[in-house]
């Protein structure tokens, strides 16, 4: 019973290390695709997180991205500067900004969906419908199962 016990346990190591180098290589690609393209895995996921949802309040973008504010202002300084989305200051509280899409933003959106599209279709080259479905299952549970020990960091995933 002890080697069942090893085994699985090392299988847990090593399936975590593998989920560690696919992200890291998935994304990577994407990346190498989304430059080819002007643009960056960043922009991809904030506008695909725009279009998904609609305006959102900068901080409501922030969790929902799953990243930290100031990181979060440089990017969109920067989408703002290259007239990809725009900020406006609400009404009701003037320190926050709700971020939109602009024209161009919806442009680059359809420009870089091809482009996740395909780098999408590459990185699953292998495998059939029904594998790409449990394989997203089993992440899906793999998320919730983070997401249950991790309240500080619970949002709603935007995945593309």
């Amino acid at each position: 019973m002890r080697d069942d016990e090893d085994m699985a346990t090392g299988a847990r190591h090593t399936l975590g290390r593998q989920l560690n180098f696919a992200a890291k290589a998935a994304r990577g690609y994407m990346e190498q695709h989304l430059a080819t393209a002007g643009s960056s895995f960043a922009v991809w996921t904030a506008l695909f997180a725009l279009k998904a949802k609609g305006p959102l309040i900068q901080r409501e973008l922030a969790d929902m991205l799953g990243v930290e504010g100031p990181t979060l202002t440089r990017h969109l300084a920067r989408m703002e500067a290259e007239g990809l989305i725009v900020r406006r200051r609400t009404s009701s509280d003037r320190r926050a900004a709700v971020v939109d899409m602009t024209d161009a933003g919806r442009q680059m959106f359809e420009r870089l969906s091809a482009v996740v599209s395909a780098s999408g279709e590459h990185v699953l080259d292998g495998f059939s419908p029904e594998e790409i479905d449990q394989f997203v299952g089993y992440l899906t549970r793999v998320i919730r199962n983070v997401e249950t020990f991790s309240p500080a960091r619970r949002h709603t995933p935007v995945h593309s």
